[in-house]
């Protein structure tokens, strides 16, 4: 456009000023559609996560303690309701514990609450593949150790005790040839029994030491939390808890609790493998150190719900390990986060969009003609460029309660404040 200052082209140089508004105006809107960002005031939760998205994977990511709670709790009442039994596993969240507890929603397994025991509902080939499995890296124990194990089992079955984890912690593994003996002696087994489990003992008698070992270790990282009578307390367990569509709540403590979450991993596998569904809900757990719960989360079956501080770093700044997270989500709520690199990359993963970028550019000055006059000459270039999104100073300034929710399938994002 442009003014050459006389009074005709002062119609002309309105003219394009009010076709130059409009054309912005178009571009302005286009931008917005291309973007794809859609912006609320205020959200309930039970709006973003009705019953219907109960069967969904979620990642909560960034923020503090209220906020993840907000959506967790919205998340547990809807799983509660239908009767989808839940697994929650934090580290010592006792907010987390006061929403399930004081909505009577479920089990809390903690300290003061030891009501914990981690074969519960196990038969005996899935207490021989946990014990093996848990124990072959860290105490080498060889396939011949399932034979002591059987010895302690029907020595329990014998005695009509259910196989609970204690019976396995406490056992007497150096004096299990008296203990037949004695039961022979006093008419619980026969001769032909005693023959047979001697038998076995002398088949596995190179694992005693280690199976002794494991289980005392197993102990010393279970034991806060673990039934000291099973039977008495009407324990529960991770298989116990699916099976019977029920909610539980682990506190491990701490992730470096590895033997207790490497049991925990092993049990949701067994639920898998008996065809239950259910879902996993981890608190702030770390997965670099835990390979076995990183696997159970990564591999179909059931819903999983991570919640994270920040889940690039919960992911140890691994990539890889990211990006096949979110890319099994099939919803994303964050909240602000610290770390410029997080804020980063999920504003990488969300995405990009074609912007129409608009330059102005503008020239006056005077001039001599037939008489003196001044002109000015102004207009604007236009261009696309890729821009994020959502970008990283977004995520950043977010304030409380306030969210960006991505829908990873239909690629919807939502700019909201999140309430009850």
């Amino acid at each position: 456009m442009s003014n050459d200052g006389s009074g005709g082209g002062g119609f002309l140089w309105v003219a394009d000023l009010i076709s130059t508004g409009i054309r912005n105006r178009k571009i302005n809107k286009y931008n917005r559609v291309a973007r794809g960002v859609s912006s609320a005031r205020r959200v309930s939760v039970s709006e973003l996560f009705p019953q219907s998205s109960s069967h969904s994977n979620i990642i909560v990511s960034g923020g503090d303690v209220d906020e993840h709670l907000l959506v967790c709790e919205q998340l547990l009442k809807n799983s509660y309701a239908l009767g989808i039994p839940v697994i929650v596993l934090h580290t010592s969240n006792t907010l987390l514990e006061g929403v399930i507890g004081n909505g009577a929603l479920g089990y809390i397994a903690n300290s003061p609450n030891k009501i914990f025991d981690a074969f519960t509902s196990f038969d005996y080939n899935e207490i021989v593949n946990a014990v093996l499995e848990v124990g072959r890296e860290r105490y080498d124990i060889k396939p011949s150790g399932r034979f002591i194990l059987q010895v302690v089992y029907e020595l329990l079955q014998n005695k009509a005790r259910k196989p609970y984890f204690s019976a396995f912690a406490h056992c007497p593994y150096f004096q299990l040839s008296d203990q037949i003996v004695s039961r022979m002696n006093n008419g619980t087994i026969t001769q032909s029994d005693a023959n047979r489990l001697d038998s076995l003992l002398l088949t596995g008698q190179s694992e005693i030491a280690k199976i002794d070992s494991f289980f005392h270790d197993m102990q010393s990282q279970i034991g806060y939390i673990s039934a000291p009578n099973p039977a008495a307390t009407g324990a529960v367990g991770i298989l116990s808890a699916i099976k019977n569509g029920q909610i539980l709540s682990v506190d491990l403590r701490s992730s470096s609790n590895t033997m207790f979450i490497d049991m925990i991993a092993l049990s949701l596998g067994f639920a898998m493998n008996r065809g239950y569904g259910f879902t996993l809900l981890i608190d702030n757990v770390s997965l670099i150190s835990n390979e076995k719960l990183k696997n159970i989360i990564l591999q179909g079956g059931g819903s999983k719900i991570i919640v994270a501080n920040d889940l690039y770093a919960l992911s140890g700044g691994n990539n890889d390990l990211f990006a096949a997270l979110i890319a099994q989500s099939d919803k994303t709520v964050l909240f602000s986060h610290a770390s410029g690199l997080s804020c980063e990359k999920w504003s990488s993963y969300i995405g990009e969009y074609d912007k129409i970028d608009v330059s102005f550019n503008s020239h006056s000055g005077w001039h001599k003609s037939s008489r003196w006059g001044y002109n000015m000459n102004s207009g604007q270039t236009e261009s696309l460029k890729r821009e994020p999104k959502i970008k990283p100073e977004e995520i950043n300034g977010l304030g409380p309660y306030e969210g960006i929710v991505y829908d990873h399938n239909s690629q919807v994002v939502l700019h909201t404040i999140l309430s009850r």
